[in-house]
């Protein structure tokens, strides 16, 4: 919910986090990213508790914390690292709309990988 760049206190943020409860829920919202030669897919989620935990980060570091674009990484590069994303912008500028459906298993895979429809 803050980037790892910020460099905000260790403490701070277990501070703020102490007696909440976070519930990530996904919006069905999928999006490829790429950065250079970097790719990843990420599915963007909903935080239930992330203003009231960004709000007492505020109140306890004395500034303003971005409210940066909520997702989950799916998958990176064979070897890689998640892509960093610090505004919605960045958002909008490193990635495209992943038509993605996600099917309940169990799935059948033929030889090659590729999902079986039953």
């Amino acid at each position: 919910m803050v980037g790892s760049r910020d460099r905000y206190d260790g403490a701070a943020l277990r501070d703020a986090a102490l007696g909440l409860e976070f519930t990530v829920k996904p919006n069905e919202s999928y999006r490829l990213l790429q950065k250079g030669a970097m790719r990843s897919l990420i599915a963007l989620v909903d935080v239930a508790g992330r203003e009231e935990y960004c709000a007492r980060l505020e109140h306890t570091l004395g500034l303003a914390v971005p409210r940066l674009p909520s997702h989950v990484t799916l998958f990176t590069e064979p070897g890689g690292r998640g892509i960093g994303l610090y505004s919605a912008a960045e958002l909008a500028a490193l990635s495209s709309a992943a038509d993605l459906t996600l099917r309940p298993g169990p799935w059948r895979l033929n030889d090659d990988g590729a999902i079986l429809d039953e």
